[in-house]
């Protein structure tokens, strides 16, 4: 009875701590790109602020991983919650492309770190139903990001930015703050080196059947890549007033909240290949309905059933890691299947920027969704050739 008792009190400090670390992400996902543009910065600028300190996170992924895997997964997230302490400070004091460019490489050192140790030690804390423990963390998730979304938006429109970065600094070091608390969730086994469980990581990629998982960890990523980019720049241009782009934004998050919460438990890997071809279908349905809309509730409705495709791949990728991994390599394991985070963050902002400036809005938008319906289309073709 202790021990379940214990295990719950795990889970609450963990989505408690979670929903504080999504709460000033949101923020800095649109202060960061509004905040810039009072500074007077161009769209290529804003979006290579997005995508270039992707490069390196992407080979703290791994690390990251192996050392959740050596560690334990709650010091990974103790050194999560101070980078994006940092990042928030750093933002608060940026005057132009250099400190802004240090700001979001600590903002997304943070967030290469957070995703794999959140979700490997979720997913150990709900051996009964994994798809449900999942579901309840990326509610808590979404549930963060949705309220510092919105707050991002409002707080910088009604009482500038001196106010918000006060705000957000406050709350990214009560984060950091319970992220002290965070128990270790089972001990690890010794023996084992950070080299060497980095080296097994390289091994799977190797493997085909880990670029199939991989992109559907890419695919979730899209979301969070475009409205946290050319989503807000094309919103400022359609003169949205800055409080309504935040709340816009924000609708990102309200579909994968209920997803995690109501199709948590459907999300299972027999369903595998359906869940694929769905979650592609709504990414692109929802980017080709940004190339007609220019009234904000069609952009909202767009930005809602985008976050919802995304919400879909995202917790397929995390139960198609669970299947293939065991409780001592599972960090590892995300890690690697879950490498899309980084590689859709850090590409599309650059790509999609440079052709929104060159071709405009419209074309982008077509390309983009076309892209993804194709996809989708070819979903039985992917499984037969990666698996």
């Amino acid at each position: 009875m202790a021990s379940k008792t214990s295990n719950q009190s795990a889970v609450w400090v963990l989505f408690a701590s979670c929903f504080l670390w999504n709460l000033c992400n949101g923020m800095l996902f649109v202060v960061t790109p509004l905040y810039a543009m009072t500074l007077g910065l161009s769209l290529l600028d804003i979006s290579a602020l997005v995508g270039l300190p992707y490069v390196a996170t992407i080979l703290i992924r791994f690390l990251g991983g192996a050392i959740a895997d050596r560690f334990g997964e709650h010091r990974m997230l103790q050194g999560c919650y101070l980078f994006n302490t940092l990042g928030s400070l750093a933002l608060a004091s940026a005057t132009g492309f250099g400190t802004l460019l240090g700001s979001s490489a600590l903002a997304n050192l943070s967030r290469s770190t957070f995703w794999v140790p959140a979700q490997s030690m979720a997913s150990q804390l709900s051996q009964d139903n994994v798809g449900k423990g999942l579901g309840r963390l990326s509610a808590a998730n979404y549930s963060g990001q949705l309220l510092g979304l919105s707050l991002g938006g409002v707080l910088s429109g009604l009482l500038g930015y001196f106010a918000t970065f006060v705000v957000l600094n406050a709350l990214t070091l009560l984060c950091a703050l319970l992220g002290l608390v965070l128990p270790a969730v089972r001990r690890k086994p010794s023996g084992r080196s950070v080299w060497q469980i980095t080296m097994a990581m390289g091994r799977r990629l190797c493997q085909a059947h880990t670029w199939l998982v991989i992109s559907a960890s890419a695919a979730a990523a899209v979301p969070f890549a475009l409205t946290q980019s050319i989503y807000p720049v094309y919103m400022a241009q359609l003169n949205f007033p800055d409080q309504w782009i935040s709340p816009a934004v924000a609708l990102r998050s309200v579909g994968p909240v209920l997803t995690g919460l109501v199709l948590g438990p459907l999300i299972t890997i027999h369903r595998e290949r359906v869940l694929y071809a769905v979650g592609m279908t709504g990414l692109g349905v929802s980017v080709l309905g940004m190339a007609g809309s220019s009234q904000l509730w069609a952009v909202a409705l767009c930005i809602g059933g985008l976050g919802i495709a995304g919400a879909v791949m995202d917790l397929l990728n995390q139960v198609q890691a669970v299947s293939i991994s065991q409780g001592s390599d599972r960090s590892a394991v995300m890690a690697s299947t879950g490498l899309g985070w980084n590689i859709s963050p850090m590409i599309l902002p650059i790509v999609l920027g440079w052709l929104a400036e060159t071709e405009g809005f419209q074309l982008t938008f077509l390309v983009t969704g076309v892209f993804f319906s194709v996809v989708a289309l070819g979903t039985p073709l992917l499984f037969r050739v990666m698996r």
